[in-house]
């Protein structure tokens, strides 16, 4: 049995080449029951959400992923999500690795959201506003670099200083301008792409703020339980809306779950998840500018993710 280190998946599993398998292995399907979530309060009253993430192929891999996500860990200079990922045969039940949890996890994310941008964004999008500077961030934009030719880079956080420190981070390693900023506002008008990365129970993004003269894209990825919500009902009734999955969408996304029980959206508003994407017939709505896809993470993907390293190192 392997284990493999987040160096090794980093190695290993390079923002295109998921990007891609991750095309094949929507197309491809499998089974994904919903992910098992657990309150687990912490001594001073935090809660921390425990959950279990399974996903099988017949005849190929099962895998499943154990989650622990930690508000309270950032001030103690910990990851907020800690995870683990064991890959097993679905037939002989025979463990072939195991994974640190949470590379997988940045990695298969961000390629999810680059793989929707890359069949929602305008091909010609050259700027990206990423909101939220967790670890989740810099590979939001590295993904999204991968599938849209990039220029320029806006980087905002609650605190200034994160958002300057992941800026000069990522200067020193990209070809491309990476500025932080202060007013989301501002740059909002003016990206291409905005990408929200964040715990926020509030939304931190506004539909007012947005350029109804020129095509954007928005990638929703933070708020994953049902209190937890990114963007305004301006900004749900102004886009053409895509998930990941829908019975995710449906069960854990606030960003989804909140306009359709305030009656801002119904249901049918969806226009459509990553199966939808990646098939053939899919054609986009032209009549509308602003797009929007909100993740809240599938074990399909940390499936692909896990069993692309593995066959790779094999």
């Amino acid at each position: 049995m392997k284990y493999f280190t987040e160096t090794e998946i980093a190695t290993l599993l390079p923002y295109d080449d998921l990007i891609k398998a991750l095309q094949e292995g929507f197309r491809k399907g499998g089974n994904i029951p919903l992910r098992h979530h657990h309150t687990v309060e912490a001594e001073n009253g935090t809660e921390n959400n425990f959950m279990l993430m399974p996903c099988w192929q017949r005849a190929g891999m099962i895998g499943v992923k154990i989650v622990m996500v930690c508000p309270d860990n950032t001030a103690k200079g910990l990851a907020s999500v800690q995870s683990t990922y064991i890959l097993s045969d679905a037939t002989t039940g025979e463990v072939k690795a195991i994974f640190n949890g949470d590379e997988l996890t940045v990695r298969r994310t961000a390629c999810a959201s680059a793989l929707a941008s890359s069949l929602l964004s305008s091909p010609t999008a050259k700027s990206l506003l990423m909101m939220g500077t967790g670890k989740l961030a810099p590979h939001l934009i590295r993904a999204h670099i991968a599938v849209r030719n990039l220029t320029k880079i806006y980087i905002w956080g609650r605190r200034f200083e994160q958002a300057e420190k992941l800026a000069i981070e990522l200067s020193d390693e990209l070809p491309v301008n990476v500025t932080a900023i202060n007013d989301p506002k501002k740059y909002a008008r003016m990206a291409d792409i905005i990408s929200c990365a964040t715990l926020s129970k509030e939304p931190i993004l506004k539909g007012k703020w947005l350029n109804h003269n020129k095509q954007q894209h928005i990638d929703l990825v933070g708020s994953y339980t049902p209190k937890m919500r990114e963007a305004d009902n301006d900004i749900i009734t102004q886009s053409s809306i895509y998930v990941d999955t829908f019975d995710g969408a449906l069960a854990e996304a606030g960003d989804i779950i909140q306009p359709i029980a305030e009656g801002v959206m119904t249901k049918s508003d969806i226009c459509g998840d990553l199966f939808t994407l990646v098939g053939d017939n899919f054609k986009k709505n032209r009549e509308n500018p602003t797009s929007l896809f909100k993740s809240v993470g599938t074990g399909l993907e940390d499936l692909i993710g896990a069993e692309f390293v593995f066959q790779k190192w094999r």
